[in-house]
């Protein structure tokens, strides 16, 4: 399973900071194990671990972690997922952190692995969504010769391994609603949100993927059906997975769903899914048909060369400015014992990097640098501008390594914009602003998402690629709450901050 990692700028100083979390194993229980950590950045690439004086060393059984200022002051909160007690540290604004879970209302669940914070009703207020995966008692895993073990939970090619999902009971996902008083109500009912039969849920992420202006979550599932709950504008969702043909592949069969993305790869206007899978299986492209339906689109799009590979963490990332955006998928089996037969796969894997050429991906990891031949088991993928150099590097996390952090040095990469939005009536981080920018007859969308990626959580920034342009002759912010703000004739190549609804300054107006 691994754990994940995110990118928060905790101490407002304007420079990324990093978050990771750590894990377990069986024979060192939840409290036991090593902490949480919280490295400090100073935006030319070097980090102080600042665990201790922040106070978020958490020791649970870690797997994710989501990024959101809950409560509207104006510097982000952590949320972390637990296989067991869930954590929620609220920022006190001076550098330390106050576990506040209790009095929130979020902590109690069984095996949580990613979250995303979003803004589901419009309120101004940043709700959770908790992906579950599955019951979390140690002494209910399947044992070799158990009836589960013998169908096959248990076994792997012909191998014996620590048994699958399927040999133990799936548990509900989690939707809390943000009361704007420091707590929140489980609406997990209330909502739609709950399925007759639970599903084992690993990634989780936000878009407006019908374009009608409220956010809407899909979820990757570990051997069943994967979800795309449809946000009704009311505070309900509902799941049709099945009905945008996202749910399932083009063989209308469920994959083994770990993490996924939003991200408009064709240029459409559009937001297309991805999702990463097992080994021996294709990594999912799902291309957004006007809101209505999606088409598995993985061959087509030049996903093929990954059917070898267990995948996890993804993102849609316009790595190289020309305009599009790329893709970075992170590898590892969970198997160790893979590496004793000739399965054509192996424990230890490296990673992959595909260009964008015009709607199609094409693999271009052997000659994106050395970092990209490392091979390890790695897990989450949270991509974020650490250096302050205007493009967006990724951090990894690995299964019993040391992560690895992948510096974008990318030749000849074209020029670039990046916003930093501050909600007024909307939600303070923005999440859910849809971003168009435009230069000549081009137009280019960008969504402020929820989640993403596996476990992890991304650079809060907006970041767009322009290519050749010098000057986008239109950005045009449209806020969840319906107002929308207008730039025009932006140069390129800078960090721009929007506050939402902020007075005209020359090169900006209001709508």
């Amino acid at each position: 399973m691994g754990s994940g990692g995110a990118w928060l700028d905790y101490d407002g100083d304007g420079n990324l900071d990093l978050y990771l979390i750590n894990g377990s194993t069986h024979d060192r229980p939840a409290g036991r194990g090593e902490p949480n950590r919280l490295y400090r950045g100073d935006g030319k690439g070097h980090f102080t671990d600042v665990t201790e004086t922040a106070g978020v060393g958490d020791r649970g059984w870690g797997y994710g972690v989501a990024v959101g200022d809950y409560d509207n002051d104006d510097d982000p909160d952590l949320f972390v997922t637990n296989q067991g007690a869930n954590v929620l540290y609220r920022n006190n604004g001076d550098g330390t952190f106050t576990d506040v879970t209790a009095e929130a209302g979020v902590g109690p669940s069984p095996w949580s692995t990613s979250a995303a914070f979003v803004d589901i009703d419009g309120d101004g207020n940043l709700d959770l969504y908790v992906a579950n995966y599955m019951e979390s008692d140690i002494s209910k895993i399947p044992r070799r010769g158990d009836k589960i073990a013998v169908q096959g939970a248990c076994g792997y090619h012909g191998i014996q391994v620590f048994c699958g999902p399927r040999g133990r009971r799936p548990e509900q996902d989690q939707l809390f609603r943000n009361n704007g008083d420091g707590t929140f109500t489980d609406v997990t009912q209330s909502s739609g949100v709950a399925l007759a039969t639970p599903r084992y849920a690993l990634g989780v992420v936000s878009g407006d993927y019908d374009n009608d202006g409220d956010p809407d979550l899909y979820v990757a599932n570990d051997s069943v059906t994967n979800s795309l709950w449809r946000n009704n504008g009311d505070g309900t969702f509902t799941d049709v997975g099945i009905a945008s043909l996202t749910g399932l592949n083009a063989d209308g069969r469920a994959q083994a769903g770990m993490g996924t993305d939003f991200g408009d790869y064709n240029g459409d206007g559009w937001l297309d899914l991805v999702v990463t899978n097992f080994a021996h299986d294709l990594n999912t492209v799902y291309r957004n048909y006007s809101g209505r339906f999606f088409v598995d689109e993985s061959s087509l799009a030049g996903l093929g060369v990954t059917n070898l590979a267990l995948s996890w963490g993804a993102g849609f990332h316009d790595f190289d400015h020309d305009g599009d955006v790329d893709l970075l998928i992170a590898n590892g089996h969970v198997y160790p014992q893979v590496d004793d037969y000739d399965l054509g796969t192996s424990y230890r894997q490296t990673n992959h990097l595909f260009e964008n050429e015009a709607g199609r991906f094409k693999d271009v990891s052997a000659k994106s640098g050395p970092g990209l031949r490392i091979a390890r088991s790695f897990r989450g993928a949270a991509f974020a501008d650490y250096d302050n150099d205007g493009d967006i590097d990724v951090l990894l996390t690995t299964l019993d390594q040391p992560p690895v952090l992948l510096r974008n040095d990318s030749p000849n990469a074209g020029n670039r914009l990046q916003l930093a939005l501050t909600g007024t009536r909307s939600n303070r981080d923005g999440v859910g602003t849809r971003v168009m920018v435009t230069t000549g007859s081009v137009t280019r969308i960008r969504e402020r998402k929820g989640g993403g990626s596996y476990l992890s959580a991304s650079d809060p920034r907006i970041h767009v690629g322009l290519g050749a342009a010098v000057r986008a002759d239109r950005i045009e912010i449209r806020w969840p709450s319906g107002l929308v703000d207008v730039l025009t004739d932006v140069p390129v190549n800078q960090l721009i901050h929007i506050r939402e609804g902020s007075s005209p300054a020359p090169g900006f107006e209001k709508e």
